[in-house]
């Protein structure tokens, strides 16, 4: 009984500390966003392409749009992991939230 406190206790305590390097590894959206978007993107003015605050606000749209490109923006789903582009999604959100209220 004392075996399997202990390993219980062992396997909480490790879930504790591994939580936080899991949040860890998330890719930071705005980082991303600058180093591959920022050239033809900007939250609140046109550039090459739409301004960040006129985008689509549909989550599926956006992942759509920078996976498989649109018109004259280049694919970025060979590019970019899924986790970078969701990221980037949640970014756009974000700042498109931000420029509305």
């Amino acid at each position: 009984m004392k075996k399997i406190v202990h390993t219980a206790l062992a396997l909480a305590a490790l879930s504790l500390v591994a939580a936080p390097t899991w949040a860890d590894d998330m890719p930071d959206g705005a980082k991303v966003f600058k180093k591959k978007c920022k050239m033809c993107h900007a939250i609140h003015k046109k550039k090459v392409g739409p301004m960040v605050a006129s985008m689509n606000t549909a989550p599926e749209v956006l992942k759509t749009t920078i996976t498989n490109g649109r018109k004259r923006m280049p694919k970025f789903g060979h590019k970019l992991s899924e986790a970078e582009i969701d990221a980037v999604v949640a970014f756009i959100q974000e700042n498109q939230s931000q420029a509305a209220e």
